[in-house]
């Protein structure tokens, strides 16, 4: 139906991560996308692939039909419009408190790869997710799948950041080669739809430089410009960020299923 708006759920409770991405696709106007805040008592997704795209695949997938099996079909008009006064970090503590209250939909094998689906029936639900983190050579990729969580507290940036300057002391600056990787997925209850993924190459530094951006951005140089993702503005960094480069090509992949349905 022209001029229909498609709602995509947003599988993230990090503020900043949704903010970027609503940011990124603001163009796109045949979608809206909705806050996992609308929905109350989700449970965590236990995050245990061992890739970034599987990590992705698997949170898109397990939150879509978790969504479609308690019946919130209806979710256009939940909570978009409080989105700068929802409190994220509270609600993900209340989401790991209320968890044992649903039993969890599992997908995959360990490595949390999945198929796309050819057929699917069920696109009452879309759920959009990413999984992204940064990959240091001289650590041999780490700290990986476990960036949110490097330090042991998931989401603690001044802990990650702290562990991983003192992983690379001693480290120089010619060896501290490292990239930003964002894998994001597409699922419907169904199934996974499609996958996107992109990098950027920079170097870490030796002490955080910047307040602006999150996680690891006060320490990633971005080389072409001379600054750390922490010192860029919000519109620089939305242009040349891994999760810019994966959301851009998730726009490509979504305009040609969007278009055939």
């Amino acid at each position: 139906m022209p001029g229909k708006k498609h709602s995509i759920v947003v599988g993230t409770s990090n503020r900043h991560k949704f903010e970027e991405i609503k940011a990124i696709l603001a163009d796109v106007e045949t979608i809206e996308l909705v806050p996992l805040s609308a929905f109350a008592n989700v449970p965590p997704i236990d995050e245990s692939a061992k890739t970034f795209a599987g990590n992705a695949a698997k949170k898109a997938l397990e939150l879509a039909r978790f969504l479609a099996a308690m019946g919130r079909l209806s979710f256009a008009n939940q909570s978009t419009a409080q989105d700068d006064e929802t409190d994220f970090e509270a609600l993900a503590g209340e989401r790991a408190r209320t968890s044992g209250r649903h039993k969890k939909v599992s997908v995959g094998g360990a490595s949390g790869r999945q198929q796309a689906v050819n057929k699917p029936k069920n696109l009452d639900v879309l759920v959009m997710a990413d999984d992204s983190g940064l990959e240091v050579d001289a650590l041999n990729g780490a700290p990986g799948v476990l960036s949110a969580r490097y330090a042991g507290k998931h989401g603690d940036d001044a802990a990650n950041n702290k562990l991983l300057l003192q992983n690379l002391k001693g480290v120089p600056g010619g060896k501290r080669k490292a990239r930003f990787v964002c894998e994001i997925a597409l699922a419907c209850p169904d199934g996974l739809l499609f996958g996107a993924r992109g990098t950027v190459e920079g170097v870490i530094v030796d002490q955080p430089r910047g307040s602006g951006g999150f996680g690891y951005d006060p320490l990633f140089l971005y080389p072409p410009k001379g600054k750390t993702f922490g010192e860029l503005d919000a519109e620089t960094k939305n242009q040349v960020s891994h999760r810019s480069q994966a959301l851009a090509r998730f726009k490509e992949e979504l305009r040609k299923f969007l278009a055939d349905k």
